[in-house]
């Protein structure tokens, strides 16, 4: 790889450095192009209101063109459902990212900005009258969520606990590692940097191999896996994620 070349990624973090979890950037719930967003999703109670969230911490996301949203919501006091757990409030995807991939992203950046889950992990309520989907809650387990029960006003309960999101990150940045190193061997041999291309090849098959190892441990706890398309990310999206040469 040529002289001067700089990583501008965390191999454990896979955070850009200013306030951003890629794709996701961090917001306010004021943050009023992405109130308009929220206002076409089922669960806003009063259309046209300034803020967007809940009384409490909330961790609000937003994707550089405003087309997505997650909001991860807690609270100081006994929740009325019995769970101790973060919730995701609202997620809502216009964009042209996979939204399994912006759950397992924004999942990434709330323990990142928050620390470590709860007890009982991440959870999430999704209205199946209100989905458009032949199949609601769909993306969250893809992401790794399970389907627990449904709230007394019949809302579906998707819940991830501590022990599965700690699978799913583990996959998650071993996906993004390995796409990385994949980048770097097309550019060292584009360079004529052979010798940086065979480390790079070396590094890779270790991350194939810890991506078969997950893959089996994921199956057994009945866990969707990625899919080559999903993990495999765009050009200009590890050109953002790496930075310049």
């Amino acid at each position: 790889m040529s002289e001067g070349a700089q990583l501008m990624i965390d191999w454990n973090d896979l955070n850009t450095g200013w306030s951003s979890y890629f794709p996701w950037l961090i917001t306010y719930k004021g943050d009023q192009a992405i109130r308009i967003l929220a206002d076409r999703h089922y669960s806003r109670q009063t259309i046209g209101a300034k803020q967007f969230t809940r009384p409490g911490t909330n961790l609000v996301l937003r994707t550089a063109d405003a087309k997505a949203v997650w909001v991860s919501w807690k609270t100081k006091f006994l929740r009325k459902d019995g769970y101790n757990a973060i919730e995701c409030t609202i997620f809502r995807n216009e964009s042209e990212h996979l939204s399994s991939t912006l759950i397992k992203t924004a999942i990434h950046a709330t323990l990142k900005e928050w620390g470590e889950l709860p007890g009982d992990g991440i959870i999430t309520y999704v209205d199946d009258r209100k989905v458009n989907s032949v199949n609601p809650g769909y993306c969250f387990i893809r992401a790794g969520f399970k389907k627990v029960g449904r709230s007394s006003k019949g809302l579906a309960l998707f819940q991830l606990t501590p022990e599965r999101a700690k699978l799913m990150l583990d996959e998650f940045r071993t996906a993004i590692a390995l796409s990385v190193e994949q980048y770097f061997i097309n550019f060292a041999m584009e360079c004529g940097e052979f010798m940086e291309a065979y480390d790079s090849q070396e590094k890779a098959k270790e991350l194939e191999e810890h991506l078969l190892l997950l893959h089996k441990e994921m199956k057994n706890n009945r866990m969707k896996a990625w899919s080559d398309y999903e993990y495999t990310l765009e050009r200009e999206d590890l050109d953002f994620i790496i930075g310049p040469y």
